[in-house]
């Protein structure tokens, strides 16, 4: 028996399959300096749909949310991982009381450059929206509207969307509404399982040292994931002369009733559903949709 080739068995090693949320990476994207950067140009790229929905989506979005929800002065409105302000600044200039909270300091430093150009008062807070419910004692605050836009709740774990619903339950005021949207299942249909290698993969994003990528594509079907499924995994493998870095970005696909069953569990309730954040009417077959949710 020859013995096994060391690239072979790197090369397996990269492709093996993940346990479900084994590696929970999304901090990353926001934290790491070269990334951040990254996903801060992408959300100011009016015509990528990468770190936000493109520019024209978002216009017609806000119109949606201002109108739905009659955000205007005295409103609490909170914009959970808000990036660099494309929603939080806009509702602020309606006169709601708007506050954004993103882990990103350079999205934020933006955010707030704009905010004191234009003089429009929006409070941004830099942290990590998974521990807005740890700090509700210490301000009391309550909102009227909670947004979670760009499907970010279909890419935590699902110990993470617990706790992210159990904030969100404890910070809503009274008649308050919580508006997020998510991948649907007939997205998860379209995802095939592969593999991709390029030098430099996706342009450099991952790194400004040489690299190379691998993108693994996962499925796993709802019986194979804890607190159920059907959940996507695309895992970036980026190699550079001195480093090996992982990245997984994981996505649940909802049907409107799995998400209610998760809201229900947190003390929330589903009260409408939508195709997207703009309003368009729920297609079963669409990618995606918004829900709208109250406390139950």
């Amino acid at each position: 028996m020859t013995d096994q080739h060391p690239l072979f068995a790197a090369l397996t090693g990269l492709a093996a399959r993940p346990a479900p949320y084994a590696l929970l990476t999304t901090p990353e994207l926001w934290t790491d300096p070269h990334l951040a950067g990254r996903m801060l140009a992408a959300h100011l790229d009016p015509a990528v749909d990468l770190s936000t929905y493109r520019a024209s989506f978002v216009t017609r979005a806000l119109t949606w949310l201002t109108e739905k929800f009659q955000v205007r002065p005295g409103v609490r409105v909170a914009d959970l991982g808000c990036g660099p302000g494309l929603y939080a600044a806009p509702l602020a200039r309606t006169g709601a009381r708007v506050t954004g909270i993103d882990l990103s300091e350079g999205s934020l430093a933006y955010a707030r450059r704009e905010a004191a150009r234009e003089g429009t008062p929006v409070r941004y807070v830099q942290g990590d929206y998974l521990e807005w419910g740890d700090a509700a004692a210490e301000d009391g605050e309550r909102y009227d509207l909670v947004l979670l836009v760009m499907r970010d709740y279909c890419a935590l774990a699902p110990h993470q969307r617990a706790r992210l619903l159990a904030a969100v339950r404890e910070r809503l005021a009274p008649g308050g509404s919580f508006v997020l949207d998510v991948d649907a299942v007939a997205a998860f249909a379209e995802v095939e399982e592969g593999c991709a290698y390029a030098p430099g993969l996706m342009d450099g994003f991952w790194s400004p040292e040489p690299y190379v990528g691998f993108r693994h594509t996962f499925r796993y079907a709802e019986d194979e994931v804890p607190g159920g499924g059907p959940v996507s995994l695309d895992k970036y493998d980026i190699l550079t002369a001195d480093r090996h870095r992982v990245f997984c970005n994981w996505v649940r696909h909802f049907t409107p009733e799995t998400l209610a069953a998760e809201l229900t569990a947190a003390g929330l309730t589903l009260r409408e559903a939508y195709g997207d954040l703009a309003g368009a009417p729920y297609a079963p077959d669409g990618p995606h949709f918004a829900g709208v949710a109250g406390r139950g």
